[in-house]
């Protein structure tokens, strides 16, 4: 009888730690979800702040070297081949300035530890 007991609670043990490592689980991936989403949700509006400056200093500095040059359409052209040479660099230069720092900061993101 008392064999029958200690397997009663070493498998009672088990079922409990079980439990209390499923729920930890539960708990560590809500906190890395609820991170990556405040991320996500903070680097969005800022991107959409910096969209809207980049609009009107874009705007501004068309209209500026347009009245520099007489004709306003030179300002947008100008403007226009500056982003398309920053769009070429960026493509050519994706996989180091774009690729490569959003991989390495979702995985810190999901494999950082407890700082606490």
């Amino acid at each position: 009888m008392e064999a029958q007991s200690k397997v009663r609670s070493i498998t009672e043990h088990v079922r409990h730690y079980l439990e209390t490592r499923s729920k930890l689980f539960m708990l560590n991936t809500a906190d890395k979800a609820s991170s990556i989403v405040s991320s996500i949700v903070t680097y969005a509006v800022l991107f959409v702040v910096m969209a809207f400056v980049l609009i009107f200093l874009s705007i501004g500095a068309a209209l500026w070297i347009g009245h520099a040059y007489g004709e306003t359409s030179m300002g947008f052209l100008f403007v226009g081949l500056f982003y398309l040479l920053v769009m070429v660099i960026l493509f050519a230069a994706r996989k180091s300035l774009i690729k490569i720092p959003v991989m390495n900061s979702f995985l810190t993101a999901v494999f950082e530890d407890e700082k606490d």
